[in-house]
């Protein structure tokens, strides 16, 4: 019963590849992508709830979490047309985010992923992206993401920083 938030963590994972298999927004599509966000949500939570907090569980929920990100954009941004300006925004917010993973990660000799509130809030924003896409053009709610990953990013240098990576575990 420990093993069950790592198991849920690991099905996402696994439900972001097998997306890439299936037509964007179709069915299938959101179905995996459903329940990628429903088990990010519930991954940590019963993991503390078990008591199965651990260190590999941190690993597999982050490593997860970046498979399903990768695995999304992959299928839900060459449908959306977005200006040059945009996807370079995105791209330099993704590249600074692996710089410091890359840094915190140094300092801490582990694996180092910030899991603060405005990365949560960034998350939430980018994984309703495309629910958003059904009824708005993409560009506003694009920017509103890259607004939120921008400041999320002052936040995430803040804790690397101080040495205080938030690398809260979930199973």
């Amino acid at each position: 019963m420990n093993a069950l938030p790592n198991i849920i963590s690991a099905y996402r994972g696994i439900a972001a590849l097998a997306m890439l298999f299936f037509p964007v927004f179709s069915p299938w599509f959101w179905a995996l992508y459903c329940w990628g966000g429903i088990s990010d949500m519930i991954d940590g939570p019963l993991a503390r709830k078990l008591g199965a907090v651990s260190e590999v569980g941190s690993r597999i929920d982050s490593v997860a979490d970046l498979v399903f990100v990768i695995c999304s954009a992959i299928m839900v941004l060459p449908s959306i047309g977005l200006p040059l300006w945009v996807w370079l925004w995105g791209a330099a917010i993704g590249l600074v985010k692996a710089i410091g993973i890359i840094i915190g990660s140094s300092r801490q000799r582990k694996l180092a992923i910030p899991h603060s509130v405005s990365n949560r809030l960034t998350g939430i924003l980018l994984f309703c992206l495309p629910f958003t896409l059904i009824r708005f053009d993409a560009l506003i709610p694009t920017v509103i993401v890259c607004i939120s990953g921008t400041a999320s990013l002052f936040e995430d240098f803040q804790f690397i920083r101080k040495g205080e990576i938030l690398n809260q575990t979930s199973g």
